[in-house]
């Protein structure tokens, strides 16, 4: 299958099984500004995990408007994306999102061989001003539901300011139940390590395999 540029996954050929590790500094700090960990479970597709309290969630519209734009934009081997959930910081540096699609790779393993190669299959949505590139080629990291894959890149964009800012992009994932679940955040600061511990933080709290 073709990864679509919209999912941003990487894999790693890197078999390391590093849990993340964040510093209590770290953690009050984000405690204090991002709140504490809420549940949010979608029965549909059968996962739940802990969301920061003071992030907001995209409303039904957004929700519907960029499932909607998938389909339109679907080209003949894109992954078809199922379901995405989206929720930003009220600082505007954060924004998480969880997307369920269809698994780009034959198995988790191919996505893990794959993964050096995550850059140069995305580049045709980023020019060269963008600066794309891979901060690691992969990492897998211990997590309550098993073993997922992290994924991480940077780019640069423009800011509406004008200036120009480095995004960096991490996400875990994960092949269960004939799917492909990715859960990204967004940093648009730039802060790989903060951004890791963020999601990872999330992360230590998912759980699968929910129903109606």
């Amino acid at each position: 299958m073709k990864k679509s540029v919209c999912c941003l996954l990487l894999a790693a050929m890197l078999l390391l099984c590093l849990p993340a590790q964040a510093d209590k500094l770290n953690d009050m700090q984000r405690r204090i500004q991002y709140g504490t960990l809420a549940l949010y479970e979608n029965m549909v597709y059968g996962y739940s995990l802990g969301v920061y309290r003071r992030f907001v969630m995209a409303d039904d519209d957004w929700t519907q408007s960029r499932l909607e734009e998938a389909d339109a934009n679907y080209e003949e081997g894109d992954d078809r994306l199922y379901d995405i959930r989206a929720w930003y910081s009220t600082d505007a540096r954060y924004v998480i999102d969880i997307q369920v699609k269809e698994p780009t790779c034959a198995s988790f393993e191919e996505e893990i061989a794959n993964a050096p190669h995550y850059a140069e299959k995305i580049a045709d949505g980023f020019s060269e001003e963008n600066h794309l590139r891979q901060l690691h080629d992969g990492i897998l990291r211990e997590t309550p539901a098993g073993v997922m894959l992290e994924t991480a890149v940077a780019y640069e964009m423009i800011a509406d300011d004008g200036s120009e800012q480095t995004v960096v992009y991490v996400y875990y994932d994960i092949y269960l139940m004939g799917v492909e679940y990715c859960f990204c955040l967004y940093d648009y600061e730039g802060d790989y390590e903060s951004a890791q511990i963020m999601l990872d933080a999330m992360m230590q709290t998912v759980s699968f395999g929910l129903s109606v």
